[in-house]
């Protein structure tokens, strides 16, 4: 397979760099916006599920989900590429193969929070592309430059994100989301990451781990995949002495990240995003429309994410729109008739009551809530739920549950169920 494109990279990385600094109105988001959509009408004229569409404004179309998109794969990429051999390929990348589906473009699957996992196909100049606006949103203005040592911790690495180790003077570590957390410890106090990624369970153990008496330390923490309620990142930052700094990516897309200030702002110099409001609440759903991929094109993908905007502009100076880090999904939405609680109201009164280092789960149903904790703590936490939902004017019995099971491949807290 054929190296990274690193002068792709750097164009990339110039060009997120440029639009950072120029994005100061929402005029100026809104005209790049315009010319990057007509710029993607060649690739919407060979993806067969909107070709009769090509040329036309973007709310000509549809809106859809996620699962159509994937249940409609051989109709929703532009180089005829079928859903079986695809597959096929993403297994091989998680095997030690290439992942290529055809010269240059690799195939994968993304960690599937909410039903199967998504299946994405990346071109090397997508990749190229993705590299370099990733590294010019989360990383100083040095980092193609110096040399930096990066960890990842995820379910499963990809061509995507291994070729991190071509785009610039980086190390790249991988750490499965399998591996126990002693090892993931060890291979990290050997390698001394500069900067390490990882979900928030993750981070949570490996902090456990530092307060046993490890001693690498990052420069710099990221976290994305689940949520991380604002306890946690205290408990973590004053363990690992960086503040984790949200990152907002998916199957659709890498779509937010951190500024200076630490506030998750869209990435919206090469997305386009529509907000279908929450009833009940002040959030919304993204519908995304990504302005720069052209083998699997993401057209008006409404995600199940709930996105709650900042109330004032974030001191960054920025008009990309500026939101609270991802605090679950819709179907995590807590609601008895007209009356809604969202999971971050449950994060923050259980993690008050337990501490932030501790484990827990909560489910909620129309006629229960089942609360999940250590024996010993999972009395103050059924206490904490019971409280929040009298001052919601919820009566509703609340249960003690047993021990939470070990976190899979991702952690979600809140749930809601209707069985």
């Amino acid at each position: 397979m054929s190296a990274v494109d690193r002068p792709a990279v750097l164009r990339a990385w110039l060009d997120a760099r440029w639009s950072g600094s120029r994005q100061t109105t929402r005029a100026a988001i809104e005209a790049r916006q315009a010319r990057l959509w007509r710029a993607l009408t060649p690739a919407l004229a060979r993806t067969p599920a909107v070709a009769h569409l090509a040329g036309q404004p973007l709310d000509a179309f549809p809106i859809t989900s996620p699962q159509q998109v994937r249940a409609d794969f051989d109709r929703w990429n532009t180089l005829g590429l079928t859903r079986a051999e695809t597959e096929a390929a993403a297994r091989a990348a998680e095997t030690g193969g290439t992942g290529e589906v055809r010269p240059g473009v690799v195939a994968g699957f993304s960690s599937g929070s909410s039903g199967a996992p998504g299946l994405f196909v990346s071109s090397k100049a997508e990749r190229a592309a993705y590299l370099g606006h990733m590294i010019a949103r989360l990383m100083p203005k040095s980092a193609l430059f110096r040399k930096k040592r990066i960890a990842l911790s995820l379910r499963a690495t990809s061509k995507l994100y291994s070729d991190v180790s071509g785009a610039g003077p980086f190390r790249f570590l991988f750490l499965g989301l399998d591996l126990p957390t002693p090892l993931k410890a060890e291979r990290l106090e050997t390698f001394a990451p500069h900067v390490l990624i990882a979900p928030a369970h993750v981070l949570a153990d490996l902090t456990h781990a530092v307060e046993d008496g490890a001693t690498w330390r990052p420069a710099r923490l990221f976290w994305g995949a689940e949520p991380m309620g604002e306890s946690e990142r205290d408990w973590i930052e004053a363990t690992l002495e960086s503040r984790p700094a949200p990152i907002y990516q998916a199957t659709e897309g890498f779509l937010g990240a951190p500024c200076v200030h630490g506030t998750l702002h869209l990435n919206e110099d090469v997305l386009i995003v529509e907000r279908e409001p929450v009833p009940g609440t002040n959030r919304f759903l993204p519908i995304i429309t990504d302005l720069r991929r052209v083998t699997q094109p993401m057209i008006r993908l409404r995600l199940p994410d709930l996105l709650e905007p900042l109330p004032a502009p974030c001191p960054c100076g920025t008009a990309r729109l500026a939101i609270r880090p991802v605090e679950g999904r819709l179907e995590d939405l807590w609601r008895w008739g007209e009356t809604v609680i969202p999971p971050r109201a449950v994060e923050e009164t259980t993690s008050a009551a337990l501490g932030p280092g501790e484990d827990w789960r909560a489910t909620a149903s129309p006629d229960r809530v089942t609360v999940e904790a250590a024996p010993d703590q999972v009395a103050a936490a059924v206490e904490a739920v019971r409280t929040l939902l009298a001052e919601h004017g919820v009566s509703v019995p609340v249960e003690a549950g047993g021990a939470p099971q070990p976190v899979g491949i991702k952690r979600r807290r809140i749930r809601w169920s209707n069985g």
